[in-house]
């Protein structure tokens, strides 16, 4: 029946007139907003796929990793190795991922119901948009770093305000980010567009400033003793968990990767797209990173790995005034579309008679409990600490997403099951895939021993990679067993059902 209700057309799988009429005599989730986007509707290519990566990437944050790695005590030929590295190895969950989206024109929650079920998917979905809030936290504190220079800049006296000055700073920059998601904007949509260029233009004036303080010289700017981590640390020891949080710090856009690929032409374009552009682009950042803190331990004596405190070191009030206006400009545009809306359309999804508006106060309010002063407190707060956290949980789901996609279902989608809420493949056991959600706690629950039981650390350093491919494998190992068990029973439990 399934060729009925839809067809294929080169890389992509659409439905047909038949199966939008089957879904609708079904209790359904289908709506302008969830359909699958058609083959004539598909616009962007690969070159639309690097541009993406390039607007994730050339980030603020991405720069601090960099630095940060740098302050923890890497060289900086080996921090640069360690994040390229991390970054092109998510590349793997970000392909795989996103081949679901371009094939069936479905975002991310679809693929979240695929494996975890009707009701199940709740879960994925929940955790996407708590992280989308501590990193609307992270974000809203480093854009408030910005409004505090320029404020110190223009108001005699303000700096001495120290703690206090940079928390009202902090939360005149969340409150613009909460009225600008509540109210939308077409200007944050044309700033979105030019936000990625700003930064990489300030990137080169980075660059440009750290050489001239080492006398036009590479050389003399990459020996600088900053760059050449501590003397008595030890590198295998901070790579394995620096690898581990690098894959971590992308991985939720990686994991819901559907949400953009579903707009690709082909197959070719999602790949290339991201295989090419995301290596290049992180290589670069951390370049300016290793740069911008060679440069500020030559000027100021100091390694200053956050690129607002920087610009506030400087004693033109007018440098500090135009830069901290891009930094906020570059932070405000990505915060707004990548952290705070993704939280909001859960709240929104889930409470349904709750406004926009009201929702990105909901959500921005719990980005408060982040304390993201506390998580840039240090680099290694940031790196080892929360994004450690980060991966303990992404890193299971993702690996699970991955085997359901490529083993459990073999990259078949029932276009019309996997809108219906009233039964069909995707419903498991009523609307919760069992197998699936007991191997999920007991890895999170085995990754997260190392962050309470010392002698376990090494689990909890790799958080991400032991999550998971333990996660995954498991999985993998429990289709074979449920295979043999059962290999003429189409309703095994975490395997889907057939018909309509």
């Amino acid at each position: 029946m399934m060729a009925l209700y839809q067809k294929q057309v080169r890389d992509i799988v659409e439905l047909t007139e038949e199966g939008v009429a089957q879904i609708q005599q079904h209790k359904n989730s289908y709506s302008e907003t969830t359909r699958p986007v058609a083959s004539h509707e598909r616009f962007w290519n690969a070159w639309s796929m690097g541009n993406l990566w390039v607007g994730i990437i050339v980030s603020i944050a991405v720069y601090q990793v960099a630095s940060g790695l740098i302050v923890a005590g890497m060289t900086w030929y080996q921090a640069l190795f360690t994040i390229v590295l991390g970054h092109t190895l998510v590349m793997a969950f970000a392909v795989i991922l996103g081949h679901f989206g371009t094939k069936y024109g479905l975002n991310f929650p679809m693929l979240c119901k695929m494996a975890f079920g009707t009701r199940g998917v709740i879960v994925p979905t929940l955790v996407r948009g708590i992280i989308g809030c501590f990193w609307f936290g992270v974000q809203s504190w480093i854009g408030g770093q910005a409004v505090n220079a320029i404020l110190s800049a223009i108001i005699p006296g303000w700096s001495s305000l120290e703690f206090t000055g940079f928390f009202i700073s902090f939360l005149l920059f969340w409150a613009l980010n909460v009225y600008i998601a509540g109210n939308g904007s077409r200007a944050v949509k044309a700033l979105q567009d030019y936000s990625a260029p700003i930064l990489i233009v300030l990137s080169f004036i980075v660059i440009g400033w750290a050489l001239s303080a080492a006398d036009w010289n590479l050389a003399v700017l990459m020996s600088d003793p900053s760059l050449h981590g501590k003397p008595d640390s030890n590198f295998w020891a901070l790579f394995f968990p620096a690898l581990s949080a690098m894959i971590a710090f992308d991985a939720g856009i990686a994991m819901s990767m559907p949400d953009f690929t579903r707009y690709c032409k082909s197959q070719k374009s999602q790949m290339l797209g991201q295989i090419i552009s995301a290596p290049l682009t992180i290589g670069f950042i951390s370049f300016v990173g290793i740069c911008g803190t060679a440069g500020a331990a030559i000027v100021f004596q100091e390694a200053i790995w956050e690129p607002a405190i920087l610009v506030s070191k400087f004693d033109n009030p007018l440098i500090v005034v135009i830069f901290s206006l891009f930094l906020m400009v570059a932070v405000l545009t990505t915060n707004v579309a990548g952290n705070l809306v993704p939280p909001v359309n859960v709240i929104a999804t889930f409470f349904k008679k709750l406004t926009i508006k009201k929702a990105s106060i909901i959500a921005a309010v719990l980005a408060l409990f982040a304390q993201p002063w506390r998580v840039l407190a240090t680099p290694e707060s940031l790196i080892f600490d929360v994004l450690g956290f980060l991966g303990a949980l992404l890193g299971p789901i993702s690996g699970i997403l991955v085997v359901s996609y490529l083993f459990a279902h073999r990259t078949e989608v029932d276009l019309v099951d996997i809108y219906r809420e009233d039964g069909g493949k995707y419903a498991y056991t009523k609307g919760w895939n069992i197998p699936i959600f007991v191997i999920l706690l007991i890895s999170i629950l085995f990754v997260l021993l190392g962050m309470i039981f010392p002698s376990f650390r090494i689990i909890y350093d790799n958080a991400f990679v032991i999550g998971s491919i333990g996660a995954g494998l498991i999985y993998y190992l429990y289709l074979l067993f449920a295979k043999q068990s059962a290999p003429t029973n189409a309703e095994v439990s975490g395997h889907p059902t057939s018909g309509h």
